[in-house]
């Protein structure tokens, strides 16, 4: 697969919740690689949710994720 497809392929499993078909995809990049084709396939996916999502419910989602991540500590 090029760049692109990998990416492409990332971002569907994820959408499918399909962790065994996300190792595969992962396992055969190198960490430099895995690194940079998740962080594009994150960009895409929420960049294709805001597109369906409005800019209101858009909000809620970021303030779910903050809430989400203040649970967890992570909150800056």
């Amino acid at each position: 697969m090029n760049p692109q497809q990998t990416i492409t392929a990332i971002a569907l499993a994820a959408l499918r919740n399909d962790a065994a078909g996300l190792q595969l995809l992962l396992t055969d990049l190198e960490p430099d690689e895995v690194r940079n084709a998740t962080g594009v396939a994150l960009l895409n996916l929420c960049s294709g949710f805001r597109t369906i999502v409005t800019p209101g419910d858009w909000q809620d989602v970021i303030a779910g994720m903050q809430a989400l991540a203040a649970h967890h500590g992570m909150e800056n």
